[in-house]
């Protein structure tokens, strides 16, 4: 199993941006130092206390050259609201300066960070424009000469530059939180990620399950398509000191994340416009407990549980790549490295053993 990071980089009213940076940037050295696979974060924008990751190909690039191994990827490409090929050559100028460590993820975003109205995008048509962008940017990546004529792209002989260092073109995937999303991956024959922080344990099994059948039914290799997962984390000496050094942390952040649908969902009503279907679709919301989180939507425990709870999603799942988040929220920065030092040294090892097994 592959295990890498993830990051939206939250920070709040008080924070400070540049130390909340930083401290990405020394856990991206660390995850290097400790063999996780990869660091994963997101595209977010308008939303400040929630993100400071609207231009995430630079905090990457800088990310890049701290670290030598470390595979980097943004995750997700919010592809609606960009064009496919402005993505590409950021995409692949990334692959260039990190020597062929870029992973590629496209999907549709929050919906709820105002991003598809500032950007004129039609909600109703994310997964089309999803579908038809990737294979902009797929043949973006490998053809010399790029003419493409789609519903939605047009594009007349352009040369598109740099290339990608990995050949044909770095792994693709698709982050997905409903059955249109997981349909969208299977037809295009790429990988797939899906959310735990926001879908419960029954639904995340459920579009495992369907995306698995759609790949054999399409006429895809199972065996040359992965699954990730999106696993909210925090590992400590023991189940009950992890779950104190967590909760504050975890909670701040679906705190915020309510805070922001909510006035996402009064601005809408201002002015008159409809709810968005992904919107209806998400199964976190007020009320959410700790104890609930702990139950469906993360793993918080000893080195031992956690082992034993990764192991049950990925048997139930196929899952064979966990993006663990570790510093979800306000989970401090301290906390945040011991918890990667602790799996690093216990659980990741294990995990290896029983793969080459």
């Amino acid at each position: 199993m592959k295990v890498s990071l993830f990051t939206e980089i939250q920070c709040a009213r008080e924070g400070s941006p540049k130390q909340r940076l930083d401290e990405f940037l020394e856990q991206a050295e660390l995850a290097d130092a400790l063999d996780y696979r990869g660091f994963w974060i997101a595209e977010i924008h308008f939303q400040p206390r929630f993100s400071l990751l609207s231009a995430p190909y630079v905090v990457l690039g800088a990310a890049s050259q701290r670290t030598r191994r470390l595979r980097l990827g943004v995750a997700v490409n919010t592809l609606p609201v960009h064009h496919p090929v402005q993505l590409a050559e950021q995409a692949a100028m990334l692959d260039l300066l990190s020597g062929g460590r870029m992973d590629f993820a496209a999907g549709g975003g929050h919906p709820h960070s105002r991003v598809y109205e500032c950007f004129e995008v039609d909600h109703q048509r994310t997964h089309e424009i999803i579908e038809e962008g990737v294979k902009v940017i797929q043949a973006a990546w490998t053809e010399d000469v790029l003419t493409f004529d789609g519903r939605f792209f047009h594009i007349p002989e352009a040369v598109v530059n740099p290339k990608p260092v990995q050949k044909p073109h770095p792994p693709v995937y698709i982050a997905a939180s409903s059955p249109e999303g997981v349909e969208v991956a299977a037809r295009l024959g790429v990988n797939l990620f899906l959310p735990i922080h926001t879908r419960t344990r029954e639904q995340v099994l459920a579009l495992a399950n369907s995306y698995w059948e759609l790949i054999e039914k399409l006429g895809y290799d199972p065996a040359k398509r992965e699954l990730g997962l999106l696993v909210p984390m925090h590992v400590a000496e023991s189940a009950g000191e992890a779950r104190r050094r967590a909760e504050t942390g975890i909670m701040s952040y679906y705190e915020t994340i309510g805070a922001m649908r909510s006035s996402y969902v009064e601005w809408l009503n201002r002015r008159g416009s409809p709810l968005p279907e992904r919107l209806l679709k998400t199964a976190t919301g007020t009320g959410l407990t700790f104890e609930r989180v702990c139950e469906e939507h993360a793993i918080i425990g000893d080195s031992s549980s956690t082992l034993d709870a990764l192991q049950e999603l990925a048997k139930a799942t196929r899952s064979a790549h966990i993006l663990a988040w570790m510093n979800i929220g306000s989970v401090p920065h301290s906390f945040v490295l011991e918890s990667m030092e602790r799996f690093a040294r216990d659980v990741l090892p294990r995990l290896a053993a029983e793969s080459a097994g």
